[in-house]
């Protein structure tokens, strides 16, 4: 019998898992009652059962190729600079236009605050921004095909592919690792920059999200200059990006 809730709740988890196959941390919060904080923790303390992958919940066996760059755990820093960064950017989307949307851990929060009467086409690459972007049944969702890339949870084309091409982008909302004065802005992995490059070069314009942390840092892959983008959203709102102070905030 299981000694404590903890205990119960991880046996849930396993069972519900092996039963369903991967299930959402919002899904597993919402039928425990408890908040997703509580489920990842019960995920983290019981790794012999169970491991994070782009935002869902696998057995550990089934988790063997996840990569060392956890998106769950990235997700969990800098919330509330995230959030504030994208609510700036809700009065950029327009009805019926095309946006896309970038992957990582800052644009989930846009795509959760996109007013649910509004109607737009979402193209993605992202498992993250798909499974959120999908529940809402205004958006038009075109997800990216390829080879799916565990460290950030995206598909990445195995060979050259136009679907991309046949779109024009009103608004490419862009992600990054890191943010710097002169060597520009900068992504983990080679594939992922090459795929933001080719949305940006589809759209009428590029805003880069990031919250303040990222500023200063610099990542191996660029994928653009600061003056790319029409502007910069951080947690203190729309800033042109000649006028991105890197200094402490103030």
């Amino acid at each position: 019998m299981p000694a404590s809730r903890k205990e119960a709740r991880a046996l849930w988890l396993r069972d519900a898992v092996m039963r369903d196959g991967p299930l959402h941390v919002r899904d597993a919060a919402e039928s425990l009652d408890v908040s997703e904080m509580t489920v990842r923790r019960d995920v983290r303390e019981n790794p012999e059962m169970l491991q994070f992958l782009g935002g869902h919940i696998v057995l550990t066996q089934d988790a063997a190729r996840r990569a060392p760059y956890d998106l769950s755990d990235a997700a969990e820093i800098n919330q509330d600079a995230k959030r504030a960064a994208c609510h700036a950017c809700l009065p950029l989307l327009d009805e019926e236009a095309t946006v896309f949307i970038d992957c990582g851990t800052t644009l989930p929060h846009l795509v959760h605050a996109i007013p649910a009467e509004m109607k737009l086409t979402v193209i993605c690459y992202a498992l993250n921004i798909a499974d959120m972007a999908v529940r809402n049944p205004n958006i038009k969702l075109v997800l990216l095909g390829g080879v799916y890339h565990p460290a950030t949870a995206s598909f990445y084309p195995a060979e050259e592919d136009g679907t991309l091409d046949a779109y024009a982008v009103n608004l490419a909302l862009m992600s990054a690792a890191g943010v710097d004065a002169r060597l520009g802005v900068t992504c983990i992995t080679f594939r992922e920059a090459g795929l933001k490059r080719q949305a940006m070069s589809r759209a009428a314009r590029s805003v880069l999200v990031t919250d303040r942390s990222k500023l200063g840092t610099v990542r191996p892959a660029r994928f653009a200059a600061l003056d790319d983008f029409s502007a910069v959203a951080t947690e203190e709102g729309l800033i042109a990006p000649a006028n991105l102070a890197f200094g402490p905030p103030g």
